[in-house]
């Protein structure tokens, strides 16, 4: 089978010079990404039921590695890096089949890819004023299954 990058949820915004700094924080197995950006509210991407994490930085990122993930979140499907993992942790098969390989890349800030059953995207604060009535338009985006 054939290794597929299939950007599946889109950031605000594309341009990756917007990207300032990004947190990554972990609490039983939920991992939280705040991502802050020039000009917009910070948001989050949320990593559900994580068991790995790694950063590449901007410089050491070939070019295979951020293919179809710019500012997007991507699943790779088919990935020997996750089959390779599961076969070392001896995961359970019934954990095993819940798990995704995400990947995104945020230019300067590098690429980030998790193993997790899950990911979704939420604007970090509750936006107000205008700008709740915008975020109407802007449905929280959740891909996977487990929480």
């Amino acid at each position: 089978m054939a290794i597929e990058v299939v950007p599946v949820i889109l950031l605000p915004t594309m341009d990756v010079g917007r990207f300032e700094r990004c947190t990554f924080a972990l609490e039983e197995r939920r991992a939280t990404m705040t991502i802050y950006m020039t000009d917009l509210e910070p948001f989050v991407i949320r990593f559900n039921r994580l068991c790995w994490h790694r950063i590449t930085p901007q410089n050491e990122c070939p070019p295979a590695l951020i293919d179809g993930c710019h500012m997007a979140v991507a699943e790779v499907k088919n990935s020997p890096a996750l089959k390779a993992h599961i076969a070392r942790e001896k995961i359970a098969e019934k954990d095993a089949k819940e798990l995704r390989h995400y990947k995104v890349f945020f230019g300067k800030g590098g690429c980030h890819e998790a193993f997790a059953a899950s990911a979704s995207l939420r604007w970090r604060d509750l936006p107000k004023g205008w700008d709740r009535v915008k975020s109407m338009f802007t449905p929280d985006t959740k891909v996977g299954g487990a929480e």
